[in-house]
């Protein structure tokens, strides 16, 4: 990971429990920082990895007010149905 990116990571540290987390490397030794996260459990992985890319989303919006710093984009398919906790997968 360099100095300049920001890497989504979800984890499941309990089962059917995700969190997103937005990870930065800021440190010296390298170790990532945390500079954003799921305030709660989401139910499936695939919701969890959304909502962390809406977060780094508006990141991204408030650096692009500043300067010319490119923005992320993304299709959700408003037929996705992110309920299902077991699979973790999308399904239409």
């Amino acid at each position: 990971m360099s100095h300049d990116n920001i890497e989504l990571m979800v984890d499941e540290p309990i089962p059917g429990h995700y969190y997103w987390m937005l990870l930065k490397e800021e440190t010296p030794d390298h170790h990532p920082q945390a500079v954003d996260y799921a305030q709660g459990p989401l139910p499936s992985y695939s919701a969890a990895m959304m909502a962390g890319i809406a977060a780094l989303q508006r990141r991204a919006d408030e650096r692009a007010e500043g300067g010319g710093v490119p923005v992320v984009t993304a299709f959700v398919d408003p037929r996705a149905d992110f309920t299902d906790s077991h699979r973790g997968g999308l399904h239409h």
